[in-house]
Order: C-alpha cells, then structure tokens, then sequence
C-alpha cells in the first residue's frame, strides 16, 4: 500500500512505502547547515572582533537572521539578543528575570531559550529564591563591549549585531535539526519541541540556491519551492518584501538587486553570497574525500 508521507525536517509530502524520510533537499541542506554552524561557532570562540562589516561569514548570519525576526516562535531569541546586547553595552553582567519580564513581553516560558544562550556559552544562570539571574560570560560581554550604543542614532546598529546573536543562537537550533535523520529524531532536543520549519525552509531555498553557484533567482522558483512545502502566501509575501528593502545595516544584504524581468521579480545575490558558498562548496569536498 502507497503512503503519503511528509519529510521530517521541511514536510514535503511524497508517496512511499517507508515509514518516515528526509528529502533529498534536506539531506543536503543539513551537510550545509553543519559546516555553516561548525565555522560561525569556531569563530566566535576564537575571534576577539566581531564586526559584520569585516567577517562575511558574520554578515552572512545576520543578513539570513532577518527572515524570521518577527515569527512568534522565534522573535523570543531576537528580544533576549537585544536585552543582552544593551545590558553588556552598558557595562552591565548580569540582568534579573524580573527585569527581563519587564523587557520583554512574551507568553512563552523562559527556560527553553535560556538553555540554548547557555549552551552556547553565551551566559550562564544562577537561581535565587523564585527568580533566576542571568549571567552574561566573557564571550557575551566581549562581543558586546566592542561597542557604546547609548544613543537613538545607535538603533540600527544594535538591531543588526542583536541580529548576529540571534542568528548565532537560531543556527544552533538548525544545528540540531541537521543531524536528524530518519533513525534519529527527538525534537525534545529542540526548544519548546518545535522545528522552526519556515526558517529550515526559506534560509534551504536561499543558501541552497547560491551553494549550487546560481547567483539569482525568480519569485515564481521561490513560489514553486515554498509552497510545495505549505508555506503559506502571507509568509511568502513578507519574505518576498523583505528581499526587496536591499539595506544590510537594517534589514538584509543577501540581495544586490531586483529587477521586474518577463513579468516577475528577479533577485540576485550579492557577491559575497556567492564567495561563502563557494568556500562551504570546497569545505564539504573535502569531507566527502
């Protein structure tokens, strides 16, 4: 008997007999992922700077980052970016969850995300009697201390390193689900037990496209690719916006420019795109020798 089956990591429906599968999109995508996350971590253990506008790689995190910066399930790791960020900036090493409540307004539960921050060795929690204090570690701080972001003039620039944190922390999670495979599949693992499908989705189409050394593409080869993995409409339209607003201090700096070519909107990468991908092209070789 034929079965509709879903992939697990992007939920593209096939026919087949097995019990469970990872599409073949996916399976490369997570090769990517891993050595994308491998690099960015490496760097951001060893690495004294951490500037955007001097690290590709970086600018490549925070330009991706912009994709979901406002989808509930994962704006919660862009507010408590930015809280770290302007606390650290300020002098300051550590910050209450009271005062975090206050910051920010969310229905989810903070221990999830705190544990990603944690394993990543960007904080660390010490509890007290009904509340926890979040520590911020020499690495958080040395990221942050690069910079005074004390003025209204500062907000662009504190959204976009706000971003490279976030960024930072969503990579991880990919990180985990990259090393799913049909045998091997526990999304207890993951926070609030959620894969953050639409940005698996959207950065595949994205970075998968420049991977395979193609530096445009179409709005109706982003429409065919999303949708057959029911992404819906209204999530296509704000990605679509978003590749449009070209502004890298703000928004993203995936896209050159676009242009209307036969009736449809055109994008291309810009080239730096192309030169990372070209550089994780050569590091999977590698592996694979």
């Amino acid at each position: 008997m034929i079965l509709v089956m879903i992939c697990l990591k992007c939920g593209l429906n096939k026919g087949s007999e097995k019990g469970t599968f990872v599409c073949d999109d996916c399976h490369n995508f997570s090769n990517l992922v891993q050595v994308v996350f491998e690099n960015v971590h490496t760097l951001m253990e060893q690495e004294k700077v951490i500037d955007p506008d001097t690290s590709s790689l970086l600018k490549l995190l925070a330009d991706s980052s912009f994709i979901t910066y406002s989808n509930p399930q994962t704006s919660i790791f862009y507010k408590i970016s930015d809280c770290l960020l302007t606390r650290a900036s300020l002098g300051e090493s550590e910050i209450g969850e009271d005062d975090l409540n206050h910051y920010i307004s969310t229905v989810r539960g903070w221990g999830d995300a705190f544990k990603l921050f944690e394993e990543l060795n960007l904080i660390t929690i010490r509890s007290e009697k009904y509340r926890r204090v979040l520590i911020l570690t020499d690495k958080m701080v040395k990221f942050a201390g690069q910079y005074t972001l004390t003025s209204t003039s500062d907000i662009g620039l504190r959204k976009r390193l706000a971003h490279i944190y976030a960024g930072y922390v969503l990579l991880y999670i990919l990180y985990k689900v990259a090393k799913f495979s049909e045998d091997s599949w526990d999304k207890s693992t993951l926070p609030y037990e959620q894969v953050p499908r639409t940005l698996w989705i959207n950065l595949m189409f994205l970075w998968s496209n420049a991977y395979r050394n193609k530096d445009n593409f179409t709005e109706e080869e982003l429409r065919k690719f999303v949708s057959k993995r029911r992404v819906s409409s209204v999530t296509r339209g704000k990605l679509i916006g978003a590749l449009q607003a070209m502004d890298g201090q703000r928004t993203q700096g995936l896209i050159k420019e676009f242009r209307i070519e036969n009736g449809e909107r055109k994008f291309t990468y810009e080239d730096y795109v192309m030169i990372e991908m070209q550089r994780m092209r050569e590091q999977i070789r590698e592996r694979g020798r």
